[in-house]
């Protein structure tokens, strides 16, 4: 099977061998911006905040130039994106670059040849995408392939119309936001070790407005049970939720308690939300979706229609019909939305969900969905949203609504099958993920500290022989297991990301795994016959999850919890592979026969056709 792949690669490689080169520019810098109402300083991209969207068709090749015009370092990854022969292009600081300094410039130069769907960029230095360094990145793929919605067509035109869809496709990169800049946060968590889960509001590309939960609705939700913390005696119990719908506190370090923190306030805005125009004439609308956030998981939902899952984290998969999407930091689902309901605006609508009992947050944002059946007369018609109680899929809270369904991501399944390889792994890695003390995450029993000589340039790395540098046999199967520790002081979940690679998810669930391997463990907990295939998933609380990849692709690869606050606190290890095939990846430029250079700004990138292979439909 997997020669085969390999084989069908050659063949799309020699058959699309004009792929073009797509140029970029970008300039990172801050202003004075209010995406929800409140003005602050605000990271940028050639002024946009989410940044521009770099779009490209299969088979492309990139180079983005970026000159960093910040007071403080920066860097991009790609995130999902694999980097195959350049490992030194994956855009994180103390593993494959050095930082770009403020007032320095670095040129990324990658091909996006064995990959489609949707991604999205953002930077790798502290935890400064928080402050907006993130935006979109599209890859159209090949028309050669089979989409999963084309069963939802009953003529070639319905067909046409999905797949002209799909092209059009609105990119949303769904985020929480804070007032404060990221390193003030920060700064107070190690300062006092209160824990910096409460945000002030959710948006959509950049647009939201900051919604304060009514007095009831405080009251009411602050009955959520009694929540105990392993290591803390006597056991607490949440009284009360704050203005901004969070619970309170509940671990500082000595000396520190909550009157150590500014206080809770919250301030309606009214600020625009983010508006979806389209035209029902078509029938169909397509929507990429990324959760791009800090701290949050999101439960997603569009009010009286169901969205069809068709692709996770940039990879076709066996559809499912939904009400509720549950995203992961870091994790993109693409749907497609039948446009059936009576032309107006409806919301779409997004929620924190937290699995974590010690840290909650009722948070709800909105965009708005609207079409009529005038091609966009619409935008000229007023802001009313049409609300019907019986067709809202979830609460406040993110809660499913009873007759909601909700995305299951254990049955995403490759829409072209792809199985693991069977039978025993050639390594298997066990991970205790553990809160050691109250500012330490770990993977490994070590926290991650950052090298000041990038991984990827070899022993004379100060970390290439620490602790949380994982030296894997190349060419391998690779199993790896993840526990919440026992001995932790919180069992939360974690969405965990590996750079590099995509790997099948074998299982996951709540409660212990008291095996050793994978093949040690009941049928009925892991699925070797085409299981999920995904670059982030989710480590439940209080719980595990067992991922399968091979070591094919020469690097260092950082694998880590994608909630900013633990990775910064140590919760992440690297992964080399293929290490004497390194130095000579170093510097190598991906490059292509065509060439479009494109400042980046709001407008959609020149298209180039490549050789007919690729040949944008518009």
């Amino acid at each position: 099977m997997y020669i085969g792949q390999a084989l069908l690669n050659i063949i799309w490689l020699a058959s699309c061998s004009n792929a073009a080169l797509r140029k970029y520019n970008f300039t990172v810098h801050s202003d004075v911006r209010a995406p929800d109402g409140f003005s602050r300083e605000v990271f940028l991209i050639n002024g946009q905040q989410p940044g521009p969207l770099i779009e490209v068709d299969e088979g492309d090749s990139l180079e983005i130039f970026v000159k960093n015009e910040l007071p403080v370092d920066t860097s991009l990854h790609w995130h999902g994106i694999l980097q195959h022969g350049t490992a030194d292009m994956d855009g994180v600081p103390g593993v494959t670059q050095y930082p770009i300094s403020p007032g320095g410039n670095f040129t990324y130069k990658f091909s996006v040849n064995s990959q489609y769907g949707f991604f999205w960029y953002h930077t790798h230095v502290r935890a400064y995408y928080n402050d907006g360094l993130r935006g979109p990145l599209l890859i159209h793929p090949s028309p050669a392939r089979v989409r999963p919605f084309e069963k939802l067509a009953n003529t070639t035109h319905e067909r046409d119309v999905l797949l002209q869809a799909e092209r059009k496709a609105t990119n949303i990169l769904l985020n929480d936001w804070s007032h404060e800049l990221s390193d003030t946060i920060y700064a107070r968590y190690m300062e006092t070790g209160s824990y910096p889960f409460c945000v002030d509001s959710l948006l959509a590309n950049g647009f939201g407005r900051v919604e304060c939960l009514p007095k009831y609705m405080l009251h009411e939700m602050s009955n959520m049970g009694t929540m105990t913390m392993s290591g803390m005696s006597p056991s607490m119990t949440m009284t009360s939720l704050t203005p901004r719908g969070c619970s309170p506190p509940m671990m500082f370090r000595k000396g520190f308690n909550s009157s150590s923190l500014p206080p809770d306030t919250c301030s309606n805005t009214s600020s625009p939300l983010l508006t979806i125009r389209t035209d029902s004439g078509g029938g169909w609308l397509a929507l990429n979706l990324v959760n791009s956030g800090a701290s949050s998981r999101l439960h997603v939902s569009f009010d009286a229609h169901s969205m069809f899952v068709y692709a996770a984290d940039g990879r076709y998969v066996v559809m499912q019909e939904v009400k509720i999407l549950e995203i992961e930091i870091g994790q993109r689902y693409s749907v497609m939305v039948r446009l059936d309901q009576k032309p107006g605006n409806y919301y779409l609508r997004f929620a924190s969900y937290p699995d974590d009992d010690m840290m909650k947050q009722v948070v709800e944002g909105q965009a708005i969905v609207s079409y009529t059946v005038d091609d966009m007369t619409s935008s000229n018609s007023s802001m009313n949203v049409n609300v019907d109680p019986s067709t809202v899929w979830m609460l406040t809270n993110g809660s499913a609504n009873s007759n909601a369904s909700v995305l299951d991501a254990q049955q995403l399944f490759p829409f072209e099958p792809f199985s693991p390889p069977q039978g025993q792994p050639d390594q298997t890695y066990v991970f205790a993920i553990n809160q050691t003390d109250i500012v330490t995450w770990v993977m490994d029993g070590t926290p991650y500290m950052d090298p000041k000589i990038p991984i990827i340039q070899g022993p004379a790395s100060d970390e290439w022989n620490s602790n949380t540098t994982i030296h894997l046999p190349f060419n391998k199967t690779i199993d790896v297991i993840m526990k919440i520790a026992d001995d932790s002081l919180d069992t939360m979940g974690h969405p965990m990301h590996l750079h590099g690679h995509d790997f099948w998810v074998l299982g996951s669930g709540t409660g212990s795994f008291p095996y050793k391997s994978v093949k040690d463990a009941p049928e009925s907990l892991i699925n070797l016959q085409n299981p999920p295939y995904r670059d982030t998933t989710n480590l439940p609380s209080g719980g595990w999850a067992a991922i399968r990849f091979i070591s094919d692709n020469p690097g260092a690869w950082m694998f880590h919890c994608h909630i900013q606050w633990h990775m910064l606190s140590g919760m992440a290890v690297v992964f080399v592979e293929g290490d004497n095939q390194i130095p000579a990846l170093i510097g190598q430029a991906s490059g292509g026969s065509g060439s479009t250079t494109v400042t980046a700004t709001t407008t959609t990138p020149t298209t180039v056709s490549a050789n007919g292979c690729l040949a944008s439909s518009g």
